[in-house]
């Protein structure tokens, strides 16, 4: 997974700034720990060097005065005060004298005891224990000095300093990622806000808008926003009103044609043959012209009436009812007996506008499936057809959309309907492809009384 498609896709913008807050914090920690400690070691070092060679200097000038007043070496050596973190070690005619057994002779480094023999000096060396120390050499009467300091305690103090300090890079890091993170949900909240708000408008409350917060550049997007809502309400229900009203003035007229096209038809016996054709297609295209407007007015209705009639209904009868008033075999419906919470009117025009769109534009009803699901039912149509394909399946559902294959009957809202009444009942529709290849519509609708 590369870093871009991590940080640009998947993390939120929340998270994003949480992370930088915390590696910043970090690498800002990290570069004061790394300067405290090589500053710190530094001093601490060289403090640590000046107080050896002042004490070996102090030591080496009593070892000299009683050398030179004819002391034998090891007596000379013994007279020295005794320290914890040091070692002196005597050389005189190539024997060495020694306080104590810490570091023999022979790991102190070579460059430093076969210097000149007037000559003093200092190094820091590793013995074969892993400790480091500090050899300091000092030219006495009749040989060399040499005293070795540990630098154990040091070590030890500075690596107590060092995971001190890695552990406050990690606190920062830590406490850097909380402050980001806190930083950054304040800073997206309005756009969470104007998610929420999006969502809310999607799901059909036109009525939804968000707070304007006080900084001025999110105000601006927020105002932006609920002028954008107002104008798609606005927009919305005069695109409504302007569906219903026309509508509803061609409902009278129609109600005189359909009228007068059904009194031509009961006299089709009376008529020659070539205007008894034509009454008889007059007559179909006023039946579809009626049942368009009639779809019309529904659609307007479900835009504005949001009311749900709940009550207890027997799912196995209300569809065999629906299939027997279509003239088809109830028999053609299998799968669970149900009973449902949910708006009868309403699961009622959903069946019969899915079976409706199989007969007419699915070459026949094949099967119909109820199955009791943990929320309510699952409804699945099958038909015949040659099924529906991808490219229009997010389509179909809008209104007067029609396949190519459909047939010249209806006007392509029938689907509309179905998808508005399901959103109405709290379910959801989707199309599929049956398993002999034909389409397949499923929907879920939850019972009211679970919710």
């Amino acid at each position: 997974m590369s870093r871009r498609k991590w940080f640009g896709r998947r993390a939120g913008l929340a998270n994003r700034v949480a992370v930088a807050f915390a590696f910043i914090s970090m690498v800002v920690a990290l570069v004061v720990s790394g300067a405290t400690y090589f500053g710190a070691r530094l001093y601490l070092v060289q403090q640590r060097e000046d107080a050896a060679l002042n004490r070996a200097l102090i030591d080496a000038r009593i070892l000299d005065a009683d050398l030179a007043r004819g002391q034998r070496p090891g007596k000379a050596l013994e007279a020295l005060p005794e320290t914890e973190d040091s070692q002196k070690l005597l050389q005189v005619e190539g024997v060495w004298y020694s306080s104590n057994v810490t570091v023999s002779p022979r790991e102190l480094p070579p460059e430093l005891v076969e210097m000149p023999g007037g000559a003093g000096a200092l190094q820091r060396f590793s013995a074969s224990n892993g400790e480091t120390y500090l050899a300091v050499r000092v030219p006495v009467t009749g040989g060399v000095f040499i005293e070795v300091f540990s630098f154990k305690e040091l070590n030890s103090a500075l690596a107590i300093l060092g995971w001190v300090l890695v552990a406050a890079s990690i606190a920062a890091f830590v406490v850097g990622g909380g402050v980001g993170r806190a930083a950054g949900k304040r800073l997206v909240s309005p756009l969470t806000d104007l998610a929420d708000g999006a969502r809310h408008i999607t799901a059909g409350d036109l009525k939804a808008r968000v707070a304007v917060p006080d900084d001025p550049d999110m105000a601006a997007i927020s105002v932006a926003f609920n002028d954008m809502a107002d104008a798609v309400e606005d927009r919305l229900e005069r695109e409504r009103r302007f569906s219903a009203n026309v509508s509803h003035e061609l409902r009278s007229p129609l109600t005189g044609i359909m009228g007068t096209a059904d009194l031509l038809e009961s006299r089709l016996d009376r008529l020659p043959k070539r205007e008894a054709t034509l009454v008889e297609a007059l007559n179909r295209q006023v039946r579809r012209f009626s049942a368009t407007v009639l779809d019309l007015l529904e659609i307007s209705r479900i835009g504005g009436d949001q009311l749900v009639q709940v009550e207890q209904i027997d799912i196995g009868l209300l569809i065999d009812e629906l299939l027997s008033g279509r003239g088809l075999d109830p028999e053609v419906r299998r799968g669970d007996e149900v009973r449902l919470l949910t708006d009868p009117r309403r699961f009622e025009r959903v069946v019969g506008n899915l079976i409706d769109n199989a007969q007419r534009h699915g070459e026949g009803l094949t099967d119909l499936v109820v199955e009791q699901t943990d929320t309510g039912l699952r409804l699945t149509v099958d038909d015949a057809g040659p099924g529906i394909p991808p490219d229009l399946a997010g389509q179909i559902f809008e209104p007067f959309a029609r396949g190519e294959s459909t047939s010249p009957d209806g006007a392509g809202l029938g689907l509309a309907i179905v998808r508005e009444q399901v959103r109405l009942l709290g379910g959801n529709v989707e199309v599929a492809k049956s398993d002999q290849g034909g389409a397949r519509f499923i929907v879920d609708i939850p019972d009211r009384g679970r919710l």
